[in-house]
């Protein structure tokens, strides 16, 4: 399967997810409560509740990141990449760093589509969220730096 169509098929599964999210907050605001969680400290559990419409701001901003990642993954010129690009390695050098952006983009749309359902059912994070989202994040970057030094 081709790069291309990789990409393509992770824009779709972003973009699915997104809209799923805001067709469950559609479907589901009646059931609602009047106030949910909007904020959790590091063990999940919640510490600051808000009313139910302040709820919007989590998909709107998580189509702004999606939408600011999709952008920034078509301007390669704009990465800054740790390492001198040439134009022996320029290729190599972008293909890692798309790589290391889409995967980034999936992980914050499926972190903010959790966030999202757990504050609308106003019920704790999983214990185990915080770390995995932090490996997945940073383990993210830093295999693909690493990728990008051994690679240039």
């Amino acid at each position: 399967m081709g790069n291309k169509i990789v990409y393509r098929i992770i824009d779709i599964i972003c973009l699915l997810t997104l809209i799923g999210t805001v067709v469950w907050l559609i479907i589901y605001w009646d059931n609602m409560p009047d106030e949910i969680a909007m904020h959790y400290n590091a063990a999940g559990e919640i510490d600051r509740t808000s009313s139910k419409k302040d709820i919007i701001m989590l998909p709107i901003m998580s189509f702004l990141m999606y939408g600011i990642m999709f952008f920034v993954e078509h301007i390669p010129g704009a990465w800054n990449t740790g390492v001198k690009v040439t134009p022996e390695n320029s290729a190599r050098v972008y293909r890692i760093i798309r790589r290391m952006l889409a995967i980034l983009k999936v992980v914050l749309v499926m972190t903010f589509t959790m966030m999202t359902i757990f504050s609308a059912l106003c019920k704790s994070m999983p214990v185990w969220f915080l770390p995995v989202e932090l490996v997945l994040i940073f383990g993210t970057i830093i295999w693909h730096i690493i990728s990008l030094y051994r690679n240039q």
